[in-house]
């Protein structure tokens, strides 16, 4: 593989790093975004429970007034037996005293039930202060940590940039400019490897035929399905104890055969693959 295939290889995954890490930071107003709407959440429910408690008190405040009403109609009907000419009339206050004393006892229990609902109400509030006050300072961390991952992804894409730009310098326009054009074509997946006769790109058998031209290429040579450029890894050089396990050696390095092991190599050259 050609020193300009390596750096273009090497500038994908520039590209696609710079690319992930644009897509997380515009990602992060959503994060923020789903802990402001979480604290809103619960500020809302603190607020009706609130709401709760104000129409609770209204409505016990409207029953004392009641009672103080009937209170008052009471005590005016118990005078004015004393004032009465006839048994029918006196039957007919009594009748009236004791509608309004149901009427009170009625009212005390309502009251009695506002009041026990207030203090249901009053845990309720404490509850969801603790649990607002939680949710806000939940905010406020996520917030601080969402800044701060920010700032290391600003940074970290300054980086690439610039690695982006020195390296792009350094590749020959027959390899740049076809790769910059299929890359914006196939999301930043210009370059893609050979691995066992497919292609890495839509995973499509390669003629072993282009496989060899991509071997043996100066230039950019194009997958046939998906038209995305082809490269083959390099394969691990053999050194003596991969290309000895090849077959027995005598004492003397040579093989079964009565060959040399090494033959005719010079010092530190690789055996033949």
């Amino acid at each position: 593989m050609n020193e300009d295939l390596r750096r273009l290889i090497r500038l994908q995954e520039i590209l696609l790093a710079i690319d992930e890490l644009k897509t997380a930071v515009a990602a992060l107003p959503v994060e923020i975004a789903r802990l402001e709407k979480e604290q809103i959440a619960a500020e809302k429910r603190l607020e009706a429970e609130r709401g709760a408690v104000q129409d609770a008190q209204k409505e016990r405040r409207k029953f004392e007034m009641e009672l103080m009403g009937v209170e008052t109609r009471i005590t005016k009907y118990q005078a004015q037996l004393h004032e009465v000419k006839t048994n029918k009339e006196y039957q007919a206050m009594q009748h009236e005293i004791e509608a309004c004393r149901a009427e009170r006892a009625a009212l005390d229990e309502r009251i009695l039930l506002e009041m026990e609902a207030g203090e249901t109400h009053a845990g309720a509030i404490r509850r969801l202060e603790e649990e607002v006050g939680a949710v806000r300072r939940a905010t406020l961390e996520g917030k601080r940590q969402i800044q701060k991952r920010q700032e290391e992804f600003e940074i970290r894409v300054r980086t690439l940039e610039a690695e982006r730009a020195a390296l792009a310098g350094e590749i020959a326009k027959l390899y740049l400019d076809p790769f910059l054009k299929m890359a914006k074509q196939r999301k930043g997946l210009a370059l893609v490897a050979v691995r066992e006769g497919l292609c890495g790109g839509c995973n499509v058998r390669v003629l072993p035929k282009l496989v060899q031209m991509v071997r043996r290429s100066t230039g950019l040579i194009a997958c046939d399905s998906c038209k995305r450029y082809l490269y083959v890894l390099d394969e691990p050089a053999k050194g003596p104890a991969v290309a000895a396990a090849g077959g027995e050696t005598g004492p003397s390095g040579e093989d079964p055969a009565g060959n040399s092991a090494t033959g005719n190599a010079a010092p530190g050259d690789l055996p033949a693959r």
